[in-house]
């Protein structure tokens, strides 16, 4: 079994990881999709992209939710029929889904140098933090605020000036998040993760 983390937080939050390690045939073989996933699926062209979307729908199976009972919202987040909210990602061999009754995102990333080269087109006042901007520093703070983006679900949100994250401990795995636009004020419960391949942030609204 590829998942290597499954996180009760709550009664009703959870969160779990998959790495990806089997063939495209064994990924497909365990679940039976929804006749939109399987057109979604053969939209996809490169392998790595099909393995990803298989490896979700494996963990909607782990979670014991059914593939045809997945919707989606006008504004495209994702949704259980049950009510149930929902966040996934995937970035190269690593798949990640969030499920809750609240308002949740989640977002992992492959170890790279990425977000460092474009650090001033998402990070503001965490440029100012008394702290070294590495690879994985500034990439966990991308996996905070996609993951804060995802949780509040609308568009023309500026990572720069709508999302804050105060200064990370790489020692603790939480951290104070926030939502800023005008009157609107938004506090997220925030965990974060630094493996050695990939790392890891997903939040819950208060």
């Amino acid at each position: 079994m590829p998942v290597i983390d499954d996180l009760n937080l709550s009664p009703v939050t959870r969160v779990v990881i998959w790495e990806i390690n089997e063939s495209l045939h064994a990924l497909e073989s365990k679940v039976v999709l929804s006749e939109d996933s399987l057109k979604l699926l053969n939209q996809k062209k490169s392998e790595i992209h099909k393995k990803q979307f298989l490896a979700i729908r494996n963990i909607f199976k782990f979670l014991c939710f059914d593939d045809k009972d997945l919707k989606y919202e006008k504004a495209g987040k994702p949704i259980f029929s049950q009510n149930k909210r929902l966040s996934i990602s995937h970035s190269g061999n690593y798949a990640s889904v969030i499920i809750s009754d609240h308002n949740v995102g989640i977002d992992i990333e492959k170890i790279s140098d990425k977000t460092i080269k474009i650090k001033d087109k998402f990070l503001d006042i965490e440029l100012n933090y008394p702290q070294e901007l590495n690879n994985q520093i500034s990439l966990v703070y991308w996996n905070i605020k996609e993951s804060i983006y995802k949780a509040v679900g609308i568009t023309g949100i500026d990572f720069k000036k709508n999302i804050l994250a105060l200064p990370l401990d790489i020692n603790a795995t939480k951290c104070k998040s926030w939502y800023v636009n005008n009157d609107d004020i938004y506090s997220f419960e925030t965990h974060f993760r630094i493996s050695k391949n990939y790392t890891l942030a997903f939040v819950i609204k208060n």
